[in-house]
């Protein structure tokens, strides 16, 4: 998302903080949107949700609640999400990449779909409950394969785990360039020009240093490559460097 865009989406959240006369509800933002959207929801004093169906999802639906409604509302039982997911057998061989590229060469927009999970047995994709009629009669097939769908509503929505590997890294010092060189097993010169090129965020907002040291915590998302997680600063070597427990995203 452009930054003219990100202000277009900024101006009517603003618009609904304002109003506070009913329950708002906006489109699935990804990780990088929804700091920008927390940020300016917290400086405005607002009450919101952010929820993508399920507790590890990353494309989450906002929803602006009104102040005088936090007095009585349950947000936990209360707020019904117009949301939905549909699930069907993996009966062949199929990715992420080629079930959001069915779903977008539908004319369906990114922001009506929230995350698309994938295990051995079967695939899940929320989305806004809006284009329900539309996938229930288009979203027939992936790949020239025909699939058997199945639709659930809100609280129905399976929960998936995310799925980590933890390593240990060994580097001088934890600049961003030196981490995600030994995380992803690149070159330094790669690592530096990945940095320069805005390809590397930081708990999902931009880094354009490369000394930018990262800290236990922090999530790395380096596009093309994956995510990673700063779980803890271990100790030093014998040699004096310092070690550093990740845990990386598959």
């Amino acid at each position: 998302m452009n930054e003219k865009k990100e202000n277009v989406v900024i101006s009517r959240i603003e618009d609904a903080v304002v109003k506070q006369d009913r329950l708002y509800f906006f489109d699935f933002y990804d990780e990088a949107m929804q700091v920008k959207i927390e940020t300016f929801l917290k400086k405005s004093k607002a009450h919101y949700i952010l929820d993508g169906g399920f507790p590890d999802a990353a494309r989450k639906m906002l929803c602006v609640i009104p102040a005088d409604w936090m007095t009585f509302l349950d947000p936990e039982a209360d707020i019904e999400w117009p949301m939905m997911a549909v699930r069907f057998p993996r009966t062949f061989a199929f990715a992420h990449r080629h079930v959001l590229g069915t779903l977008m060469g539908l004319g369906i927009e990114h922001k009506c779909i929230g995350d698309i999970n994938l295990d051995e047995k079967e695939c899940q994709v929320v989305f806004d409950e809006k284009i329900y009629p539309f996938l229930k009669n288009e979203f027939v097939a992936i790949r020239g394969r025909r699939i058997q769908p199945e639709f659930f509503d809100y609280p129905h929505i399976r929960s998936f785990t995310l799925k980590t590997k933890k390593m240990v890294i060994t580097v001088n010092s934890p600049r961003i360039d030196a981490v995600i060189d030994r995380i992803w097993g690149i070159s330094r010169q790669t690592a530096e020009a990945a940095v320069r090129q805005s390809r590397v965020r930081v708990n999902y907002a931009e880094i354009l240093k490369k000394d930018f040291a990262v800290k236990p915590g922090d999530i790395i998302s380096f596009r093309g490559k994956g995510k990673a997680k700063i779980a803890d600063f271990i100790g030093k070597s014998k040699k004096g460097k310092i070690q550093i427990q990740v845990e990386k995203y598959l």
